[in-house]
């Protein structure tokens, strides 16, 4: 079992390292072809920044409120206030941190 256990990573290290000597070129051969480089710079379909028009801010916010306003009724879970509604836990008389005391 120990003999596998060295054997076949020693095989597999062995394979991988002839197969990348099958297909190397000399890099010492003057002669020896290599494939052709294209230069392409990382500048291509670059487009420059373009200030965008600016509306003022009035007509834009005149458009929301038309428009029912960003937070239209009938939407989310529903009416919320920040007042406790009558039978509610804290309908019931909260005073505040340190009350107890």
């Amino acid at each position: 079992m120990r003999a596998l256990f060295f054997a076949v990573p020693a095989l597999i290290v062995a394979g991988a390292a002839t197969a990348q000597g099958a297909d190397r070129r000399d890099a010492l051969d003057a002669r020896a072809s290599t494939p052709r480089i294209e230069y392409r710079s990382a500048f291509d379909g670059y487009r420059p920044f373009a200030e965008r028009d600016l509306r003022d801010w009035r007509t834009a916010n005149e458009e929301v409120r038309e428009a029912g306003g960003p937070h239209k009724p009938g939407r989310g879970s529903g009416q919320q206030t920040s007042k406790p509604q009558p039978g509610s836990p804290g309908a019931s008389g909260h005073h505040g941190h340190g009350a107890d005391k």
